[in-house]
């Protein structure tokens, strides 16, 4: 396991190096990311390049029995790079408004302008040149954050090459046209030349344009890391390369980050739970590390931790340092770093909390990671070759991502609150899931989960199919399959060529937001559902009988469904009063081997997870906790049973656990249940 800080030696006097070096390994740190934001220091001027103070800093910290991760440095390029005087020359990116972005800041380079390119290769050509081979290297960062600040550029040459992008993918500009729509409101285009990068901000853009052109830009940036991993191999790199990500499935970055990490050996993320929320829901973070873990299909890299709350934000309790460290290796992570080492004492995260504060003492926050860094080392062997085996899975899906993000029908809906929601309701069951970025072969999982799966093709829906003829068990949630892969609407039945497998239609829909109930007389038998919900924009869903027997609130969107008049199993309704009373609100149809469920809304979690019970069933002998501020991980090594017991709440939490149990972080046996305190941590395992 590697453990350890995001460290900035070149924001710090030389005379403190030493000093830093020992305070990290006494808190049991073995390793630090150094240089992605250094450009200026590493190349002063074009092709002087000066690893002099790296070398210094490298040897002070290897002195220590600490390695370093090495980060490209093009997150930050230079001033003699950025400020050109040549127009030609000139590599800033575009806003949509016109303007180009002032030097400053991060991220502010084009990652189509050939000078750009040129010189970001330059710099990891000559990174990896220095650092082939360097014992204490073992490994190297590209860039950082790819995308984190943008990824839409207006200038001309994207819009050059956009257009020869769709050149590639179209052909013709009248398959443009036909695919997209372009009839629409007179917006023909006459050649390629017509085609422009659409503004977000402007009104009644071609939805598929906006999409294409957001896979241009994340194709763009994907061949920018690639061409720099390819570098650092030319150069006799053979450790690991990696990149990290943040904000996954929100469509924040607007990149397909499988992409990315495709020519990557490890794939990396950052995680600052504080920014979804003061105190965020367990399966938030679970969800976006379970995404980490199957970006590669094996163990990732923690590449930022949240050491402490970013930019203003209230002082946080230090012990969910310690929760959301073991949350990140009970997920799959073996390597731990925390942003960042000491806290800035100039530029623009210097409120943005690292371990140490801006006079360098020791604090509690050092306190609590050296107590976690002393328990991965009693740990050792007992945190090697864990696995996750999953009967469920959660697909993903780039496109319909961007789809929301780009040209939402519903402010509300959100791609990624969508999937956390079936990610939580399995996670609560004691099954876990995994998740996937295409539907998987039959046999693979019991149960599959496609949430808002928006856009389709008839490749992805033949696949579907064949997962449930064959014993697979699907579940998919509101909007399924009602655009292609061009954002057009099929003029066929939706769920477009699903109809057959779910035994459904739908015939209507209805964005909720701002749904009141109505008068009471209205609702005759009815009346007393919707006393159950407490807001605006909510409406009941009962079941009468049957496995999901009670009533429930949902919210945001919900499809109207039609039986097609086979043998359909409803086993809820809209209650009657709401934008779609009496329509199906869960279906189930049996199909081939298989079972396959359509979720007409947004449900409350409780109809999620009785969903999800009735169709796995409970496992038996895991732990139970009454509290859902428990988040409980699955794993297994070598043959026998492994639980990470996270306490995500600030009060203590009783967990019953199977019998022969023990406490890995002790050492002993337990007998029927555990008392965790506030975010206290357990790891069990039952031989």
């Amino acid at each position: 396991m590697w453990y350890g800080a995001i460290y900035y030696p070149e924001h710090w006097p030389e005379e403190r190096w030493a000093t830093d070096a020992r305070l990290m390994r006494e808190a049991g740190f073995n390793v630090v990311r150094l240089g992605e934001f250094a450009w200026a220091k590493m190349e002063p001027e074009e092709d002087r390049f000066d690893f002099d103070w790296l070398d210094r800093a490298i040897g002070i910290l290897q002195q220590e029995g600490i390695s370093v991760l090495l980060g490209t440095s093009t997150a930050g390029p230079p001033a003699w790079l950025v400020n050109a005087d040549d127009p030609a020359r000139d590599c800033r990116q575009v806003y949509e408004s016109g303007l180009r972005w002032q030097f400053g800041g991060r991220s502010m380079c084009c990652v189509n302008h050939p000078r750009f390119i040129e010189r970001s290769g330059r710099i990891a050509g000559a990174l990896g040149g220095h650092f082939a081979g360097h014992p204490a290297v073992i490994g190297f960062q590209i860039d950082n954050e790819v995308g984190m600040y943008g990824t839409r550029c207006y200038c001309d040459i994207c819009h050059q090459k956009f257009r020869d992008w769709m050149r590639g993918k179209y052909g013709s500009i009248n398959a443009v046209n036909e695919r997209l729509g372009t009839i629409f409101g007179g917006g023909l285009f006459r050649d390629y030349q017509d085609i422009p990068i659409p503004r977000i901000g402007q009104d009644l853009h071609s939805p598929g344009l906006i999409l294409d052109s957001q896979r241009f830009f994340s194709a763009s940036n994907a061949a920018y890391l690639r061409l720099q991993a390819e570098t650092l191999r030319a150069t006799g790199v053979r450790t690991p390369i990696t990149t990290n990500v943040c904000h996954m499935a929100s469509g924040w970055s607007g990149l397909d980050e499988q992409a990315l990490f495709q020519p990557m050996d490890v794939a990396g993320w950052d995680c600052y739970p504080q920014q979804f929320a003061v105190n965020p829901e367990p399966a938030t973070m679970g969800f976006l590390h379970t995404m980490a873990r199957a970006y590669k299909q094996k163990p990732y890299w923690m590449l930022e931790q949240q050491s402490g709350g970013p930019f203003g934000m209230a002082a946080d309790d230090p012990r969910r340092i310690r929760l959301w460290t073991w949350q990140s290796i009970a997920h799959g992570a073996e390597m731990i770093l925390y942003f960042r080492w000491r806290t800035c004492r100039f530029g623009g995260e210097q409120y943005w909390r690292g371990i140490l504060d801006h006079d360098g003492r020791l604090n509690a926050r050092y306190e609590i990671i050296a107590r976690t860094g002393a328990e991965i080392r009693r740990l050792g062997e007992n945190l090697t070759g864990i696995t996750r085996r999953r009967d469920a899975a959660i697909l993903v899906d780039y496109d319909t991502c961007q789809s929301f993000h780009l040209n939402h029908s519903n402010s509300r809906i959100n791609y990624r609150n969508q999937a956390e929601a079936c990610f939580t309701a399995l996670q609560r069951l004691g099954v876990g899931a995994d998740v996937v970025f295409e539907p998987p072969d039959p046999g693979r999982y019991r149960l599959l989960v496609a949430p808002a799966l928006r856009l389709m093709d008839p490749a992805w829906a033949e696949r579907l199919r064949r997962f449930v003829e064959q014993g697979g068990i699907l579940v998919v949630t509101i909007c399924t399959a009602s655009l292609n892969r061009d954002h057009v609407a099929p003029a066929e039945p939706v769920p477009w060529q699903l109809t057959e497998v779910f035994g459904v239609r739908r015939v209507e829909w209805s964005n909720l937001s701002g749904v009141a109930a109505p008068p009471k007389e209205r609702l005759g038998e009815d009346a007393s559902a919707w006393n159950h919900l407490q807001c605006a924009g909510t409406v009941p869903v009962v079941a009468a009988e049957g496995p999901l027997a009670g009533r429930y609130a949902a919210d945001t969107w919900c499809d109207h469904l039609e039986v097609e008049g086979v043998e359909v199993e409803v086993l809820a309704r809209f209650a009657e009063g709401s934008p779609a009373g009496g329509a199906p609100a869960v279906t189930c149809r049996r199909f081939g081997s298989g079972r396959a469920v359509y979720v007409a809304a947004s449900m409350e979690a409780k109809l999620n997870e009785r969903l999800m019970e009735w169709l796995l069933g409970r496992p038996a002998a895991v732990p139970r906790a009454e509290s859902d501020r428990v988040e409980i991980v699955p794993a297994e090594q070598n043959l026998r049973r492994l639980y990470f017991i996270l306490n995500h709440g600030a009060t203590a939490a009783r967990v019953a656990l199977p019998p022969g149990a023990r406490d890995l972080l002790n050492g002993t046996p337990l007998t029927g249940e555990m008392n965790l305190g506030a975010y206290d941590v357990g790891i069990i395992v039952c031989d």
